[in-house]
């Protein structure tokens, strides 16, 4: 993980391109959490059984990031974002019908292909427990979650209606993977007018190359990187102003 602001360079930016500034309100904000689920994303499941088996080196990057630092760190934002009832949307991945037949061509032939080849069922439709979000992460009563048959929920799901009509025009986004559903859904946002940060230290991709790589790219062109501290600092300074404005 590098230092927030470190990502740009120099010769990122020829023609003098100016980072990506905005004003937050934490009253409109929420925080996003992508794909952080058990198919995929527990050790213990068979996607993190096969590449401990046959992909040690991707294994032993991302299962480590995620218990060390994506996790806990996802943990904070939750428990901050609770704390003061700032919204909170989880978005997953998985089909509607049990033979996928509603996902999009493309992802349905990949998967039937993956099928073959491992063994590993990646059709994760309504009721089957790899579709669950982590138990560390679970959600909680009332906190919304979407369910998309493609990389961004902005294709295949209502979420843009659904943050216009809660009036959301800041995402703080986290979750896997960087540069996959993560980086699509952030850019997807941003082209849509949403303010986005994405939180570095609350990511992760199956390499750091790929990861350093979306980060990078997103800071010259749609967004904030940050870091989970420097969100909760900033976030923290917005809501004890309002809280002494109420009181005062």
């Amino acid at each position: 993980m590098k230092r927030e602001g470190s990502y740009r360079k120099p010769s990122d930016d020829p023609l003098g391109v100016f980072p990506v500034e905005f004003r937050i309100d934490a009253s409109k904000t929420a925080l996003m959490i992508i794909d952080m689920q058990k198919y995929e994303y527990h050790p213990d499941y068979p996607v993190g059984r096969f590449l401990r088996a046959e992909f040690p080196e991707i294994f032993f990057y991302v299962y480590p990031r995620l218990r060390d630092i994506v996790i806990p760190n996802i943990r904070g934002l939750l428990d901050f974002f609770r704390e003061h009832g700032l919204r909170i949307i989880y978005v997953g991945v998985g089909p509607l019908l049990p033979d996928a037949s509603d996902m999009i061509p493309r992802r349905r032939a990949r998967d039937l292909r993956r099928l073959k080849k491992t063994g590993i069922e990646h059709f994760l439709h309504v009721g089957t427990p790899e579709r669950e979000i982590l138990d560390e992460l679970k959600p909680a009563s009332g906190e919304l979650v979407i369910y998309k048959n493609s990389s961004s929920p902005f294709t295949s799901t209502g979420i843009d209606q659904i943050l216009r009509n809660m009036a959301i025009e800041t995402l703080v986004i986290t979750g896997v993977s960087t540069s996959a559903c993560v980086e699509t859904t952030a850019r997807d946002a941003a082209d849509r007018g949403y303010n986005c940060l994405l939180v570095d230290d609350a990511c992760a991709a199956k390499n750091q190359e790929l990861h350093d790589g979306t980060m990078r790219n997103f800071e010259l062109f749609f967004g904030r990187v940050v870091t989970t501290r420097r969100t909760i600092e900033e976030f923290s300074l917005q809501v004890n102003r309002r809280k002494s404005s109420q009181t005062a």
